[in-house]
């Protein structure tokens, strides 16, 4: 079977919550199981059934190199269409006649066989998944529950395929976008204005953000910000991306998904230049970054609300901010001791230690590795200079996230557990946060986000448990921007001071240039 040319990603992820396995077994596995993908003539016909099976054609194609699509004959031109979304993200991928286990959209097929099924469906803002029985669709052009729903069934494919016992599969579960309270669902529907929001990061929970905003049928404008092309390791977890795009600009391939009513301006710039350039007082911002580092800096930018997501080895999570009242961004990644320093954390695992401050200017220009400092790393490590020499004269972070934490140069699994700035996600595992992200920004602009702050976890390798979400307090030691008397009064002048003077009928501008520390 043919195994998408990113697969070694798709194994590094897999690897990072499986224990045990390399990348040898995770090969063998995948190429061992036909995924079977059931298109219920209800399906076909409605949008969230269309909107369920896009994002799952869009999981699955990345990391099974067979699916088997099935369907009524009136519903055939669907699945015509599947196949065609799954050769352009895996140009080899197979489509053999049955199926060993089964994903059902909607309805079942009139052709049925013994193999294992999980049913997904939806409802507005609710996902369904379960293994009882069929699995409902609503009528409504609200694409965040059929996206949840998509991302819960490959979940549970997943440790159906990889643990292999229907024990760990959700049996009948109900998940809501609306803060995981279902019964909120009937009065929450998409009308009137989504407004202005900026995504920070256009990669794997980026991508899963852009697909459902560009699908929420209200008026708006998405700014998205990165300055960073696709490689071809994104493939793996890049939810609207393609093969093609190998090279493009990152916010370039997300904008051109913005057909509808939400229009996407790119902004291929690092952050810091986008705030220089475009202005620090933005009334909603979603973040889908990868460091501590870079979502502490955007918050000290002084959004009016911020929400922000996240996946690490042990879960995936999103969080809703208050500012003033309750815990911030930077609240959640305070360091708790004294942390180690890139160069140093890199140094010490190419076996180099004494090359620190070479290590160090590596990385913050961005230069291409010397072949001199490979020899070193090759005899320091024991390693033959032949698994080194593709690096050579490609940036430091390529060596030590493929080779060192990717498995290139050391096996999967002998390093450990990665750092939360080099953890791969599984494709379903990044685009569930950022389906949960884009849900958090449109409660918002809806009234309906709880207040204070909200932080919502979920372990995708287990069923969906109860108590999800939680609110958050403040960091307790005082020492936040968000408990900073500065940082606090320039937020209320960004805000609160110009909603009273219109309150009070005088229209005023207010000019913010400058915070504490460079913060904006």
């Amino acid at each position: 079977m043919a195994l998408a040319d990113y697969y070694a990603r798709n194994a590094l992820a897999a690897s990072q919550v499986l224990a045990g396995f390399d990348e040898e077994r995770i090969r063998m596995a995948l190429e061992s199981v036909r995924v079977g993908l059931s298109i219920g003539t209800d399906a076909a016909r409605c949008s969230e059934g269309r909107a369920l099976l896009d994002l799952l054609i869009r999981l699955l194609a990345r990391l099974y190199p067979a699916l088997v699509i099935r369907t009524e004959n009136e519903a055939q031109g669907t699945a015509d269409d599947a196949k065609t979304l799954a050769r352009r993200i895996n140009p080899t991928i197979e489509f053999p006649s049955d199926p060993t286990v089964e994903i059902v959209i909607g309805a079942v097929p009139s052709s049925a066989g013994a193999w294992p099924r999980i049913f997904v469906g939806s409802n507005g803002w609710n996902a369904f998944v379960g293994t009882k029985g069929p699995q409902s669709l609503g009528a409504s052009e609200n694409p965040l529950g059929a996206g949840i729903a998509a991302c819960l069934g490959a979940a549970n494919l997943f440790r159906l395929v990889f643990q292999g016992s229907e024990a760990a599969l959700d049996t009948d579960s109900i998940f809501s976008a609306l803060g995981n309270d279902p019964n909120r669902a009937g009065d929450a529907t998409l009308k009137g204005s989504f407004g202005e929001v900026v995504l920070v990061g256009g990669g794997a929970i980026g991508n899963a953000a852009a697909w459902a905003l560009s699908r929420i049928p209200m008026e708006g404008m998405l700014h998205a910000v990165d300055h960073q092309a696709i490689d071809l390791g994104n493939l793996q977890r890049y939810i609207v991306a393609e093969r093609s795009d190998e090279g493009a600009i990152k916010v370039e391939v997300l904008a051109r998904n913005f057909r509808g009513k939400i229009q996407a301006e790119p902004h291929a710039l690092k952050f810091e230049d986008f705030v220089a350039s475009k202005g620090y007082i933005w009334p909603r911002m979603i973040l889908a970054l990868d460091s501590s580092q870079d979502r502490r800096a955007a918050q000290a930018s002084l959004p009016e609300w911020i929400a922000n997501a996240w996946t690490q080895p042990g879960d995936l999570g999103v969080s809703s901010h208050d500012f003033l009242d309750g815990a911030c961004v930077s609240c959640l990644y305070l360091p708790e001791h004294a942390l180690e320093n890139e160069d140093a954390i890199v140094a010490s695992s190419l076996g180099i230690p004494d090359r620190l401050m070479q290590i160090r200017t590596l990385l913050h220009d961005g230069n291409g590795v010397p072949r001199d400092l490979l020899d070193s790393i090759a005899a320091a490590r024991a390693i033959p200079i032949a698994l080194l020499l593709p690096f050579e004269g490609r940036p430091l972070r390529n060596l030590y996230v493929e080779g060192f934490c990717g498995g290139a140069v050391i096996p999967l699994g002998a390093v450990g557990t990665p750092r939360q700035e080099v953890h791969v996600p599984l494709a379903h595992q990044s685009a569930l946060a950022g389906l949960l992200l884009a849900a958090a920004a449109v409660r918002q602009a809806l009234g309906l986000n709880r207040p204070g702050t909200q932080v919502t976890r979920i372990d995708v390798m287990r069923p969906l448990g109860s108590y999800l979400s939680q609110p958050a307090a403040k960091d307790q030691r005082g020492i936040c921007i968000c408990q900073d008397a500065d940082y606090r009064e320039v937020y209320k002048r960004k805000y609160v001071m110009p909603r009273q003077t219109l309150a009070d009928g005088v229209a005023t501008h207010v000019s913010v240039t400058n915070t504490p520390d460079g913060g904006d």
